[in-house]
């Protein structure tokens, strides 16, 4: 499936995995594949640029995603590690919409 941030018509879509039970909206968590991933972090990153309350988003050597925000600007806010299966899940609580493909 792809998601974006809803009622964003230059947010990018990415392809992501959801848990079952998923809900709409802030209630979801996508799951990302470390490639995805690097495209959400850059995608991140870029508002960053625009916006200085935004997180900014770094990669570890160990290959974990660092989030900083502008209250903890030298300390992690959250550490992102991948799970069992090497997905990324970040964006709990954005407005994501969901484009489900069915092959």
């Amino acid at each position: 499936m792809f998601i974006d941030i809803e009622e964003q018509t230059d947010t990018p879509r990415f392809q992501a995995y959801l848990r079952e039970p998923w809900g709409i909206g802030e209630n979801i968590e996508p799951l990302f594949p470390k490639a995805i991933a690097e495209q959400v972090v850059a995608w991140m990153n870029g508002i960053t640029e625009n916006d200085d309350e935004s997180p900014i988003c770094e990669w570890s050597p160990e290959g974990y995603v660092l989030v900083f925000v502008p209250e903890m600007p030298h300390e992690p806010f959250a550490v992102i590690q991948p799970d069992d299966d090497g997905l990324y899940a970040f964006g709990l609580g954005w407005a994501w919409q969901v484009e489900e493909v069915f092959q």
